[in-house]
């Protein structure tokens, strides 16, 4: 994996709240990630590669920080919906 370093300042008040400067630098990319997923600008997959994790990894991690893998918007739950209706009536 290619990485590049960035420095950034932090504040003093995340280590007050038990944060170590390695859990710092774990924990970030992680949020990012889970920030582009959330908005759906990337994949499940794409997510995952980005981390070095499996699909199936990912899928677990987003289960462990109560992130939904399905996250419709309010037009596809429209569709969804007036398909569900019609196939029921």
């Amino acid at each position: 994996m290619i990485t590049f370093t960035v420095e950034l300042p932090v504040p003093e008040s995340l280590r007050e709240l038990g944060y170590t400067p390695d859990e710092i630098r774990r924990e970030v990319p992680v949020l990012l990630v889970l920030k582009r997923y959330r908005q759906g600008a990337i994949s499940s997959g794409k997510a995952a590669s980005v981390l070095g994790l499996t699909r199936r990894e990912f899928l677990d991690l987003l289960a462990r920080e109560g992130v939904s893998i399905y996250d419709p918007s309010d037009a596809e739950l429209a569709i969804e919906l007036k398909a569900a209706q019609t196939g029921t009536s």
